[in-house]
């Protein structure tokens, strides 16, 4: 494509995948909005803490290089004109440092615009990030491949973590896998893998997804080794409204071939209480046990 750099790359995560992507034409420090909402917190708080050095010390230079800009700042002390830069940044008011003269006080002024400025995307951006509306969907970590009912399925199991009520809640599973095509050539190929129950009203406990292995399934007579072999992985996403935050949340889990279980089965984590309740026991969430015959 013309105009794109091929040296400027990124890193994309899919899953556990991490996908490095060239040659696209824009960059991520022009889609910054996006950036900052893609940082983890520990990201956003250093982004936030070098920015805020650089400006002052930005400013800090100006006023150093300004003599006379600052009443009873020390002419070779340019930490006087760092912190008289922060104060001013911050509009905290002065002590025995101020503005003085014409470009003193208009550099003061830009650094005040500057730092309102600053104030209010900063609100925005950690309040856009508080609101963004997610799920706590815990996900086995593995999944198992099994007789169930008479037929051969594939069973992912999940659990909302915060025990409130997902209403709506709809599962979808597929697989992607490397594949040859008639001409020798070798593509990646989505499948849909139609599940027995692909919703559910309300989601508030534990949720397992059952995938038929029949003469449509794009699983039908495989083992372990053909899974590996063709790169094959399940992903799962779940999406539904939130009865608690009032909007719809999603979650998506990937599995790798090596994260499947032959013959295995989830270990019960549903009991009923002698007063008639139900108790979800998540310490053996992820556990599986092999079929004794």
């Amino acid at each position: 494509m013309s105009g794109s750099d091929p040296r400027r790359s990124h890193t994309v995560r899919v899953g556990d995948t991490q996908i490095h992507a060239f040659g696209h034409r824009l960059g991520r420090l022009r889609d910054s909005y996006h950036l900052v909402l893609s940082f983890t917190w520990p990201q956003f708080y250093g982004a936030l803490v070098i920015a805020f050095i650089l400006v002052n010390l930005l400013f800090g230079t100006l006023y150093w290089l300004l003599p006379g800009s600052v009443v009873n700042a020390r002419p070779n002390a340019f930490s006087d004109y760092f912190f008289f830069s922060i104060e001013t940044l911050a509009t905290v008011g002065y002590g025995v440092m101020s503005p003085a003269g014409i470009p003193g006080h208009i550099l003061a002024s830009i650094e005040i615009l500057t730092g309102m400025v600053g104030i209010a995307l900063t609100t925005g951006l950690v309040f856009a990030r508080f609101s963004k509306p997610t799920a706590r969907i815990l996900f086995s970590q593995r999944g198992v491949i099994r007789d169930f009912g008479g037929k051969r399925v594939l069973m992912l199991r999940m659990a909302n973590e915060r025990h409130n009520r997902i209403v709506e809640a709809t599962a979808r599973l597929s697989l992607v896998r490397s594949e040859i095509d008639a001409q020798g050539e070798t593509f990646i190929r989505i499948h849909d893998l139609p599940l027995l129950r692909d919703r559910t009203p309300v989601f508030a406990l534990t949720w397992t997804l059952i995938h038929p292995i029949d003469e449509r399934s794009p699983l039908l007579d495989l083992d372990a080794a053909q899974l590996t072999q063709s790169r094959t992985r399940i992903v799962v996403s779940v999406t539904g409204h939130d009865e608690t935050m009032a909007s719809s949340v999603y979650a998506v889990r990937e599995y790798a071939s090596e994260d499947l279980v032959f013959d295995g089965r989830f270990v019960d984590v549903l009991r009923s209480t002698p007063e008639g309740g139900r108790v979800v026991d998540l310490t053996r969430f992820h556990d599986i046990e092999q079929r004794s015959d």
